[in-house]
């Protein structure tokens, strides 16, 4: 996660593990739990059942910190809730909101961070593809899907790409990859995605 500064109204951060990560696969998903950090039910964060999980775990813990100091230091109003996007036996997927109040804040913006549930380090979007093909034709795919939907994304254009971007696990077996504000739609409209099917990582 990006340094907190005065003026950050959101932020977010994803918690993720490829199945290759954790060799073979439990028996089920685990156990996800939400703790208020020192007390305080405004800043929350994440921990998932397992000793396999302790690096990852404390990162989240740590990010936990950084907003409870931060609310502290500038006296203003914050919020962090994390929230379970999906999980499975060889997946998780974790999405943090964090949001401040002030009188003087202006829009800020969001990260959206992937990481190794073993090993607490960054998961990029490019690993998750099986090649390099695969990961080019996902990049067109979801340029394609973006430019045909104005609606949802008023703001993309030629250049939008999902290169570098932060994603979440889904259900179908596919990802959904997010953007930042006013990158392919208005700020108010808050975490704008674009899904990648299954097919499309393969």
């Amino acid at each position: 996660m990006k340094k907190l500064v005065a003026t950050a109204a959101m932020l977010g951060f994803m918690v993720a593990v490829p199945v290759q990560s954790i060799g073979a696969q439990a028996a089920s998903a685990p156990k996800v739990s939400i703790k208020d950090y020192k007390g305080a039910d405004d800043i929350q964060y994440a921990v998932i059942a397992g000793d396999k999980y302790k690096a990852v775990n404390e990162k989240m813990k740590k990010e936990a910190k950084k907003a409870y100091d931060y609310q502290a230091a500038e006296k203003t109003e914050m919020a962090l809730k994390p929230i379970v996007k999906f999980k499975s036996a060889s997946k998780v997927s974790i999405l943090s909101v964090m949001s401040e109040t002030a009188d003087d804040a202006a829009h800020g913006n969001f990260t959206a961070i992937s990481y190794n549930t073993i090993n607490g380090k960054e998961v990029s979007l490019k690993s998750v593809f099986k090649s390099e093909k695969a990961y080019l034709n996902a990049k067109k795919y979801a340029k394609a899907k973006v430019l045909d939907n104005k609606k949802k994304y008023p703001l993309a254009d030629k250049k939008t790409t999902i290169a570098g971007h932060s994603f979440y696990f889904t259900s179908t077996g596919g990802i959904k990859v997010v953007f930042d504000p006013y990158e392919v739609a208005p700020y108010a409209d808050g975490f704008v995605t674009v899904s990648i099917p299954k097919s499309q990582l393969k």
